[in-house]
């Protein structure tokens, strides 16, 4: 089961200019056969949302095994401390080869930072890192903070090459369908 607790959002001052302030990235969870798993916890001012939608999924905070976070910013990973039971899994630590659950998989998608991935189960990719806007895959638009653009391109064209559907960092899920 994959379940989207918040979409994730960006506030724009000027979008012409891609001028943002208070990004709030997507937190989705996956629950397999073996893990209740976090795939990044978003802003702290998401918080009650979170706990609100985990409340109507019937899942404790406590009962949480892995927070997988797709990359080291604060708009992403602001609650994990909610989750005390979970072990952190991200790039930048090596605790990715340490991660096993055979209905998942971590994804290397570098580009935003040099440590993001994205995690793939069953007909989705989670990708709040690689893809910001649904207009990344659906318009070519370029991500407006990357370290490595070109980087970047690539992984947002291996998600693509996937074929299925895309949860964002801030702007909720882009169907198959509307891409394919």
């Amino acid at each position: 089961m994959l379940k989207v607790l918040y979409s994730g959002s960006v506030t724009y001052l000027d979008e012409k200019n891609n001028v943002f302030v208070a990004p709030s990235s997507s937190c989705t969870y996956i629950e397999t056969s073996e893990n209740k798993i976090i795939v990044d916890t978003s802003s702290k001012d998401k918080k009650k949302i979170i706990i609100s939608n985990l409340n109507k999924l019937d899942v404790k905070l406590k009962e949480i095994d892995y927070i997988i976070s797709s990359h080291n910013h604060n708009n992403h990973n602001g609650n994990n401390g909610l989750f005390r039971n979970a072990e952190i899994v991200k790039y930048s630590d090596g605790s990715i080869n340490d991660f096993k659950d055979p209905e998942v998989e971590i994804m290397w998608t570098p580009g935003h930072t040099f440590d993001s991935i994205s995690v793939i189960h069953e007909d989705y990719v989670v990708a709040p890192a690689a893809v910001h806007l649904k207009k990344n895959i659906l318009q070519n638009y370029d991500i407006p903070i990357a370290i490595d653009l070109e980087i970047s391109k690539k992984s947002i064209q291996r998600i693509v090459a996937l074929k299925k559907h895309v949860i964002t960092g801030h702007d909720g899920i882009l169907y198959a369908s509307e891409y394919i």
